[in-house]
């Protein structure tokens, strides 16, 4: 490993021009202040020290070195997932969906579950979802789901079943027309009843306790019945008690939010199209460019998750990628696993 300190004199290695070191930006990067004035970043693989060289040229040591290549590490096999569009060539769709994934204990009791929101249908919806126990406010999520997709929304551990759980959702259905009206739905978790809704999730392909929410769209365009004041000033005081929905988020910024991708693809084919002649170094430059823009706006937007997808490749993108997230106040967490539309090569952020 290279060890250098501000103020070091070095050559690139790849050019021959000389600079400073006049910035550490992370372990395998830096800026160079090059003698014309100008200041790059660099990775420190691409540099080498003046002194370093000229000693070893007084000293006669061959720079060269024989390369022993070690065993490559082995990718991670990922599990065999079934196509969601080829599934559903065949399948009908069952609508919006709300499933819950327990995460078993050695003894096979469920310690708590991952709760997942999925759409089989042909429209992307906006979504805001609640869980809460006894009228207590819990955890809140929004964001955007794309057709045929599954999304992560909230937790849920095993012992809240007996607290009066219940779940409050959203959905706006998204078109060419515009966004379609609001359908909300209250659903209360019921220890019975909810460990006998076992189902094998679309999307997930997995065995899980399974809700649909709502089967058709058009079910919101009926006309509802009219409430008396007592039954609307008691709803309101119900909902303004336990969550706040976030229709007026929706109405300020609902056009930018319903078209904001819910990922960047950062391979540098699909950022520009200048690419012949760019050095590693300038396209990093490029792509962690466009990252901190897309998270910026994903952060403004109040958009989570979303995908950050930059390969497998050596790696190098990926940690820096890391690394401005681990920086990012903003960002709640962040993890790199197998998902079932990007494989390996995408890092999943909650903001």
């Amino acid at each position: 490993m290279n060890l250098y300190a501000i103020g070091t004199r070095v050559r690139l290695k790849h050019t021959g021009d000389e600079g400073v070191i006049s910035e550490l930006l992370s372990d395998e990067m830096a800026t160079i202040l090059l003698e014309d004035g100008d200041k790059i970043p660099v990775f420190l693989d691409d540099i080498m020290s003046v002194e370093d060289e000229k000693r070893a040229l007084s000293a006669k040591l061959p720079i060269k070195a024989k390369v022993v290549k070690g065993k490559s590490p082995q990718t991670p096999k990922a599990p065999i997932w079934p196509d969601p569009h080829q599934q559903y060539t065949v399948l009908k769709s069952l609508g919006i969906q709300l499933c819950f994934d327990p995460h078993l204990r050695p003894d096979g009791i469920p310690d708590r579950y991952t709760v997942y929101l999925i759409n089989d249908t042909k429209s992307d919806i906006l979504y805001t979802c609640q869980i809460s126990q006894r009228n207590l406010k819990g955890y809140k999520s929004h964001g955007k789901l794309d057709q045929m997709t599954a999304q992560e929304v909230g937790k849920l551990s095993y012992d809240d079943l007996n607290e009066g759980s219940v779940v409050h959702l959203e959905v706006w259905q998204v078109t060419t027309a515009g966004n379609g009206s609001r359908m909300h739905k209250e659903i209360k978790l019921k220890p019975k009843q909810f460990f006998n809704n076992k189902k094998t999730a679309p999307i997930l392909n997995r065995l899980v306790h399974h809700y649909v929410v709502f089967d058709k769209f058009k079910v919101t365009e009926k006309k509802q019945p009219e409430e008396d004041l007592q039954s609307y000033t008691r709803r309101q005081q119900d909902l303004n008690e336990n969550w706040q929905p976030l229709q007026d988020f929706y109405q300020s910024e609902v056009n930018d939010f319903a078209n904001f991708p819910n990922d960047i693809d950062l391979h540098i084919e699909h950022l520009t199209h200048q690419i012949k002649g760019l050095t590693n170094t300038e396209i990093l430059a490029i792509q962690l460019e466009a990252f901190e823009k897309y998270l910026s706006r994903a952060i403004e937007l109040g958009i989570s998750p979303v995908f950050i997808i930059h390969g497998l490749g050596k790696g190098k993108l990926k940690r820096m990628v890391a690394q401005k997230l681990k920086a990012n106040p903003a960002v709640i967490s962040f993890k790199n696993e197998y998902h079932y539309k990007y494989g390996w090569g995408a890092t999943e952020v909650r903001i």
